[in-house]
């Protein structure tokens, strides 16, 4: 939090200046009120109007000065403390944009949306206004402190004996309603997941009828959540009367012994008014202190959630050792005696040794699992390798620059994500400027263009969060337009015609022939309708290499992939028998 404070420097300065000007306007109004009645006392009979009319002047004047002040530090503070979560939540988001797949893999979608938005808030909250009433209280109470001692020691010690006792509260109670908010966080994260999955899962929850078990669920994890706050607030709860009983038992005792000390003329009736002001005065710094540990202790948790992100290192980024001269690619990609494993599992790729020229078009087929999606996520380091078993136009992948690598790879997936915007901005998302000409030729190029053109709103229309207002085979064919529009250098297609029939699958296929012949290319499918015209098919099983060649040396060989062929020949053949 230093370093977010630390690029305001200046305004926190203005603000501690504020804060000591108003507290030196309030302590001076009750010091101005005993030279009023004891000059009253002294001079009874000879004071006049205009003497008493200035003391009045003198008052409203301190008071006008210190409400100035005071509107203008709290006013800067708040200011401060919008600029301060700015700036946390951008950098919480850049730094989110840096993590790599493993890290959301393991992370809950809710409890990270949980941390950017509700312990975003609460530290704004803390900067906002609990640090400043820290600095006021502070200030105002080693202020008072002082003029307190000046007018009588022994009063001022008796009458702050409870102080002690408050500071031994406060210590204890700080760190419980700390950690009591802390898993409080956690129980809000875990309703937002809860809810976020049923909200994307509606329809498996509905077509299972489920819908009171989740309901139940979510019931269960609610009442955590409530009967969390019960136990912060019953401390809470416990907390601010201390805070008004333990003050109050420094006023009895100052009313006691005050009272004897004006008897015995120790003090003067306007130092014991001044005195019984003063005392007063620290009363509402003892009352926001409660406020303050609240404040604080919810901040606080918040900001060790938050920086429990930006504390975790990124696994994929550029080392010491790569190579900024490189801007561009040419697209050869080589796997050389590659293995490759997902934490805490067995190797998921083994030994594999392979090289695909530039402009070639490879295809990958096998069973499912056989870690066919996996190969084709090494290439943009979606997961890091070995150095020295992937490179990319001879050069170890390690040492490209990741802008310069993923900038130059078009990746189409099985499941199409789609953002909530017009889907003109979902095609032409990934480059920075381009034309609408040039939009439609890609979406063309998918076989799409005549579908947008049916649309009331064409290229303008609104497709919905992850694109629900377009079929699956539309939302695969707008992400395959959009990765052909950035002019890939490399492009995977991962089973990106699955939701697609086979004959618009061959149309897109014909239809991107000039795309793929601009790039390397990399297919990866169950059928093998979709891959037979590639250059070289490679089959996967149990992550490893058994065959590779074209589509008619591998029908010769009669092994893996005619066994493949002919099974998908007889489940078509069946089909074609059922809708006769």
């Amino acid at each position: 939090m230093a370093h977010y404070a630390a690029q305001h420097k200046w305004m926190i300065f203005v603000c501690t200046v504020m804060v000591f000007l108003t507290n030196i306007a309030i302590l001076v109004s009750p010091w101005l009120l005993k030279l009023l009645i004891n000059d009253l006392e002294k001079n009874f009979a000879t004071i006049t109007q205009r003497e008493i009319t200035y003391y009045a002047a003198g008052l409203l004047g301190l008071a006008l000065v210190a409400g100035v002040f005071r509107f203008g530090y709290r006013r800067l503070i708040g200011g401060l403390a919008v600029r301060i979560e700015y700036d946390l939540r951008n950098n919480l988001f850049q730094h989110l944009q840096k993590m790599s797949k493993s890290y959301f893999d393991d992370e809950s979608t809710g409890d990270l949306m949980s941390r950017a938005t509700n312990d975003l808030e609460s530290i704004r909250r803390l900067i906002g206004f609990a640090i400043v009433f820290i600095v006021d209280s502070t200030v105002f109470f080693f202020m008072a402190l002082v003029i307190m001692l000046q007018i009588d020691v022994k009063l001022t010690l008796l009458a702050l004996l409870p102080y002690p006792l408050l500071a031994i509260v406060v210590q204890q109670m700080t760190g419980r309603l700390h950690d009591m908010y802390e898993t409080i966080q956690e129980g809000f994260a875990d309703m937002n997941t809860k809810v976020q999955e049923n909200l994307l899962g509606a329809r498996i929850v509905k077509a299972y009828n489920l819908e009171r078990r989740e309901l139940q669920d979510f019931d269960q994890r609610s009442q955590r959540f409530v009967d969390l706050n019960r136990v912060f607030y019953r401390l809470e709860a416990i907390l601010f009367p201390l805070f008004r009983l333990l003050p109050g038992i420094g006023t009895i005792i100052l009313l006691w012994v005050g009272g004897i000390h004006v008897m015995e003329a120790k003090i003067t009736i306007g130092d014991f008014v001044a005195f019984t002001a003063y005392l007063a005065m620290l009363t509402r710094p003892m009352i926001m202190l409660g406020f303050i540990i609240n404040r604080f202790a919810q901040g606080s948790a918040s900001m060790d959630r938050i920086y429990a992100i930006l504390d975790t290192p990124s696994l994929i980024t550029d080392g010491p050792d790569v190579r900024h001269d490189i801007s561009q690619i040419r697209g050869e990609v080589e796997f050389r005696n590659l293995t490759f494993s997902y934490p805490n599992l067995p190797p998921i790729l083994k030994n594999i040794n392979l090289k695909i020229p530039v402009g070639s078009t490879v295809a990958i087929i096998g069973s499912t699992g056989c870690g066919k999606s996996t190969l084709a996520n090494l290439i943009p380091r979606i997961f890091n390798v070995e150095v020295g078993s992937l490179f990319i136009d001879g050069i170890d992948i390690c040492q490209l620059p990741l802008k310069t690598l993923r900038s130059q790879i078009g990746v189409v997936q099985q499941e199409a994500f789609l953002f909530s915007d017009l889907l003109k901005n979902n095609i032409a998302f990934g480059v920075d400027v381009t034309s609408e000409t040039e939009i439609k030729a890609s979406a063309h190029s998918v076989d799409l263009l005549a579908q947008i053109d049916e649309f009331p709103d064409q290229l303008e229309t609104f497709v919905g969060e992850k694109g629900k207002t377009l079929s699956g085979g539309q939302r695969q064919r707008t992400a395959i337009a959009r990765a052909i529009l950035t002019h890939p250098k490399i492009l995977i297609l991962d089973d990106a015609f699955a939701s697609v029939d086979t004959h618009t699958e061959d149309t897109i296929l014909q239809r991107l022939a000039q795309v793929m012949s601009n790039s390397t290319t990399i297919i990866i499918s169950h059928r093998v309708s979709t891959v037979k015209s590639a250059d070289l098919i490679v089959i996967l099983e149990d992550g490893e290499i058994v065959e590779r060649g074209t589509h008619l040396e591998l029908l010769a060989h009669d092994s893996h992939y005619a066994k493949i062929h002919q099974r998908q020949l007889l489940v078509e053949e069946i089909e074609a028998m059922e809708t006769i």
